[in-house]
């Protein structure tokens, strides 16, 4: 069952929130610069948990507010406002890609509040060393096609408008390296909204440029909560990327989705659904196990 969208004021801006099927809350954080539209294949967790989506600001339907909380330590904010505004004492969090950084500094920083963590190949990579190896690996991963692509884009009507299909475009030419197979990319819809559009172009390098101050290694060592790391097997992210990160987070287990890229969820759903549910139901609150 999927409820109305809503509002949930969140400090200086309207957050957009979809609510859907019934259980335990868990939050699902995705790349914040893309909005929620993206990550629906979660749904699939929907029998057992009520999946909490949300369009961080400046995407979707949520509007941008001050530019200056576009920041990491803005993101955890916001999400301690949004579980505020809805009323949830805790909740499990899925977190994927430049998401993955927002979900564990959050667990990091409200112990409290999570009652499990799922780390989703988590990007860009925590040292320069591995962030050279996805860049490589990105690079090595285009081909001709994909340039021209670009090019087109780029020199269109529409990008010169920023018009949200042609921003969807750019993006998913981008990410195009992420997807294990390119004919995927035809079926994603990323939901773009005249929002989105305004601010994709400089969000995340924004976003990431404030993740050094908050000194993410050390946050690792202070979650306390159950923490599932999964990595696909042929992201253009190093496996060891994910693999500190693991490393980093007293007790948490890394999985592997075999021949997995950056989309796990969309491209291996079945591998990868059954690996978070096995997770997220050995963890869940003794009473909820009861009453099931």
């Amino acid at each position: 069952m999927e409820s109305p969208g809503q509002t949930v004021r969140v400090r200086d801006t309207d957050v957009h929130v979809v609510r859907v099927g019934r259980g335990g809350p868990l939050m699902v954080c995705g790349g914040p610069q893309l909005g929620h539209t993206y990550l629906r294949d979660f749904d699939a967790l929907s029998e057992s948990h009520e999946l909490v989506y949300f369009d961080a600001r400046g995407s979707g339907r949520t509007d941008l507010g001050d530019p200056a909380q576009l920041t990491l330590a803005g993101a955890i904010d916001d999400l301690e406002g949004l579980r505020e505004g809805l009323g949830i004492e805790r909740f499990s969090l899925v977190g994927h890609s430049l998401g993955g950084h927002i979900a564990y500094l959050y667990a990091a920083a409200h112990p409290a509040r999570v009652q499990s963590l799922v780390l989703v190949d988590v990007g860009p990579p925590l040292t320069k060393e591995l962030a050279v190896g996805l860049w490589r690996a990105m690079q090595a991963q285009r081909n001709a096609d994909d340039d021209a692509d670009m090019q087109r884009i780029q020199t269109s009507a529409a990008f010169e408008a920023r018009e949200p299909k042609a921003m969807e475009d750019l993006i998913l030419n981008i990410y195009a390296p992420f997807f294990r197979d390119r004919r995927t990319i035809s079926t994603i819809d990323l939901g773009f909204t005249d929002i989105t559009a305004a601010n994709v172009a400089d969000y995340e390098e924004t976003l990431v440029a404030t993740l050094p101050a908050m000194d993410p290694q050390e946050r690792l060592l202070e979650i306390s909560c159950p923490t599932l790391v999964v990595h696909g097997e042929n992201d253009p992210i190093p496996l060891e990327s994910s693999r500190l990160i693991a490393d980093g987070i007293p007790g948490a287990q890394l999985v592997i989705i075999p021949g997995g890229s950056h989309f796990p969820f969309i491209e291996d759903r079945d591998a990868f659904m059954l690996a978070v549910r096995e997770f997220l139901t050995a963890n869940e609150p003794r009473e909820e196990m009861v009453e099931a």
